[in-house]
């Protein structure tokens, strides 16, 4: 009999496993799929009596004493994913007997960094190319003259960023430069992954533990069970067929903005969420979109094409896989490379962030004027994201339901109207009855506090979205907190978003106070910013008092001039300098008393 090679053995091995055990590894998200990839591998290097043996948590703290490596794992993290990554990473190592210390960007201190041989930083890129508000003083620190040397320091770096943004994953690019120029040296090359960065992550993380054990054998500890880590079966890679209940729009006739409150339902999913978490949802390009893109390629819309080891057509690739109205800058170089078009590379070089704001594939394709084969149009494109929505209900609520607000985006450019991809799609492709794939994304950093604690919330326009379910939730809890609410938008006539249920809130006393700001409703606009100086004394008695203070909304203008108003409040009314106030706002962002959840 032939004697099978160790993947053959392996394979057969494998077959064997029951089905309940294939279907729990199944349902594993990224993060679970990490961790037992690198337990597996710890496993794999003992032999049986070793891994029958369990081994107590003292032995374990005994062999991470006496590990030669002192690894630190840095996350720089926004939403929470790169914090997730982090942590699973840490607990691979320390399954290996690697010893580890896990910081945030915002907790560690400079100095520090040179007590440890091994520095991975794991770094999300957050708006225009800028860290996120947890990493902003590390950021500036290690960039400066004031950085240890970390000769003979190893480092490795993970960057997660959206390559439609001009400055993709600048953050990791930035730190990974600055621990070269301090004397460090990669152990393995950096990553930059894109929005659809979970298996790109998983193989990094699984090289980077492959390294370390080169430098270091694993040790084997406790054993873990793939019942401690298994998760709900929906998720971004397997989303939940939910059914959209309620279209309602928000805004009145008149209004220069079309506001949507959407209800879906989740009976049956299992999914479950919190306050400040968001509701991922996956949505099909329009058809008309697809259609104009064949056409002005001259593509026959049937014809075949292969993606990720499938086969389409590529009007349903189109449709349903591929990014077709986000721009990145890879994708116009490519194309102005192909067509030999000056003016594609000329956007590149010179107004890129200012032309993607409006444009999308079917404007540069006009541009660009190639010919191009089905095939090679797929090879150009990145795969369909989801778009993520801050939830705006409390399932404690509303069960088994879950509420999104949403603006239908839309914008004009020299070859016509362009319209949002998810929003267009929920408000205008499909109808109340309709399927729609969603899922949960949790948001680690934007969390109510205890219940008896006091919240300041800032949201103009949609940003309102997860007060809405913020408030829902302290009623629901009987909450005796103090709720104050900052709220713009351009009209109070058009514009006044959930206002029976504000109204509502604030007579029966949930909502302590309600500043309104409609910028539009006289001469000199009127922005949040604007109410929080004009309540700044009684803002900082709040903050004194130990309040938790909330913003949601556009990145670009709005939050940072609240955040410039709350400077100086805390600045003026409290007597302190730049500095100081500037320490005071760090301390609330380590005590987790300001949060944001911007966009």
């Amino acid at each position: 009999m032939k004697e099978q090679n160790p993947l053959q053995r392996a394979t057969a091995s494998f077959t064997n496993i029951d089905g309940e055990l294939l279907q729990k590894v199944s349902n594993l998200g990224p993060s679970e799929l990490l961790f037992l990839a690198g337990y597996c591998a710890g496993l794999a290097e003992h032999s049986p009596a070793q891994l029958n043996a369990v081994v107590t948590p003292s032995a374990a703290n005994e062999l991470s004493k006496g590990s030669q490596l002192k690894a630190l794992i840095l996350y720089a993290s926004q939403t929470g994913n790169a914090q997730e990554i982090a942590e699973s990473l840490q607990q691979s190592l320390e399954s290996k007997g690697c010893k580890t210390n896990l910081e945030s960007t915002l907790d560690i201190k400079l100095a520090r960094l040179k007590d440890y041989a091994l520095i991975v930083v794991i770094a999300s890129t957050h708006g225009e190319g800028e860290p996120p508000d947890d990493a902003i003083d590390f950021y500036e620190a290690v960039l400066s003259k004031k950085a240890p040397s970390l000769n003979g320091v190893k480092h490795a770096v993970l960057g997660l960023g959206d390559s439609s943004y001009e400055f993709f994953c600048q953050t990791a690019k930035d730190f990974d430069s600055a621990l070269l120029k301090l004397g460090s040296v990669p152990l393995i090359e950096r990553l930059d992954c894109d929005v659809d960065y979970q298996q790109e992550a998983l193989n990094w993380t699984t090289q980077l533990v492959g390294a370390i054990a080169d430098i270091q054998p694993p040790t084997l500890t406790s054993p873990a069970t793939v019942e401690n880590i298994i998760q709900f079966p929906y998720s971004k890679e397997k989303p939940f067929a939910a059914t959209l209940l309620i279209i309602q729009k928000l805004t009145a006739r008149g209004s220069i903005k079309d506001t949507y409150h959407l209800e879906i339902d989740l009976a049956g999913s299992g999914l479950s969420y919190g306050p400040g978490d968001a509701l991922g949802v996956w949505a099909d390009n329009d058809k008309a979109l697809v259609k104009e893109i064949l056409a002005e390629l001259n593509i026959e819309s049937q014809a075949r094409v292969r993606f990720k080891d499938e086969e389409f057509s590529v009007e349903e690739l189109l449709r349903k896989k591929l990014e077709i109205t986000l721009l990145n800058k890879g994708l116009i170089e490519a194309l102005a490379t192909v067509g030999g078009s000056q003016k594609l590379l000329e956007i590149t070089e010179t107004y890129y962030s200012d032309y993607i704001r409006n444009h999308q594939l079917i404007d540069v394709l006009k541009l660009a004027n190639v010919t191009l084969e089905a095939q090679q149009l797929v090879a150009m494109l990145k795969p369909l994201k989801p778009r993520l929505y801050s939830i705006s209900s409390s399932i404690d609520e509303n069960p088994e339901e879950v509420h999104i607000t949403l603006n239908h985006l839309q914008d004009e450019n020299e070859n016509g109207i362009r319209y949002g991809q998810a929003s267009h799609f929920l408000t205008r492709q499909l109808e109340e009855g309709d399927k729609v794939n969603v899922y949960v994304e949790r948001n680690k950093n934007f969390k109510l506090p205890s219940s008896d604690k006091a919240i300041i919330m800032v949201g103009p326009g949609t940003g309102i979205a997860p007060f809405r379910s913020f408030l829902q939730q302290r009623e629901a809890e009987q909450a005796k907190g103090r709720n104050w609410l900052f709220f713009g938008n351009p009209n109070f006539n058009t514009d006044f978003l959930y206002q029976t249920e504000l109204q509502k809130h604030l007579k029966s006393g949930l909502l302590t106070q309600i500043d309104v700001a409609f910028s539009r409703d006289q001469e000199q606009k009127i922005y949040v910013q604007d109410r929080l100086r004009e309540n700044a004394a009684q803002v900082w008695q709040w903050l004194e008092q130990g309040a938790f203070f909330y913003v949601c909304g556009d990145m670009s203008r709005m939050a940072k001039e609240v955040e410039l108003a709350l400077l100086q409040i805390i600045e003026q009314q409290g007597n302190n300098t730049q500095a100081q106030a500037k320490d005071y706002l760090k301390q609330l962002k380590k005590q987790a008393r300001y949060q944001r959840d911007v966009y």
